[in-house]
This record gives C-alpha cells, sequence and structure tokens, in this order.
C-alpha cells in the first residue's frame, strides 16, 4: 500500500534540491541554485513529473515515476 500522502510540488522540488544540490549558471553567478530560481523553474514549465508539468503551488501524486529538468535538454533524474 502507498502510505505517501501528496505533497505540494514547491515542497518537492526543494526536498529534491536538498539531495541533488541544483546548479545555476544564471548570468555570472556560479553556484548552488536559490530558491527564487527554483521557483522561476516551474513557473516556466522546466520541470515535469511524470510526464506532465506542474504549477509549483500543485499537490504532487505518488508514486513518482519520472522528474524531468529542463525537457528541452532532456536531463532525467528519475
Amino acid at each position: 500500500m502507498n502510505d505517501i500522502k501528496p505533497m505540494i510540488f514547491w515542497d518537492y522540488l526543494k526536498s529534491i534540491n536538498q539531495v541533488c544540490k541544483f546548479q545555476t549558471r544564471e548570468g555570472k553567478r556560479v553556484g548552488p541554485v536559490s530558491n527564487s530560481e527554483l521557483k522561476r523553474w516551474c513557473m516556466n514549465k522546466a520541470v515535469i513529473i511524470n510526464g506532465e508539468t506542474v504549477a509549483f503551488d500543485e499537490l504532487v501524486d505518488f508514486p513518482i515515476f519520472s522528474v524531468v529538468i529542463f525537457p528541452k535538454n532532456k536531463i532525467t533524474l528519475l
């Protein structure tokens, strides 16, 4: 049985970032991604969960079998 409760996408993305340590190359800055940049990724549909784009304040259903960041570049995490 799946006992994992749905989670707001924004919270899920932040939890993935704690494990994966996303990096930025925004402008001249290089280093860890900021929360505001993570939010922009969500708003610009740069993250796809289970084949669907998700709004940053939308609930994510589990199980999650696919996380794609920047789908045009095809960077798949899971």
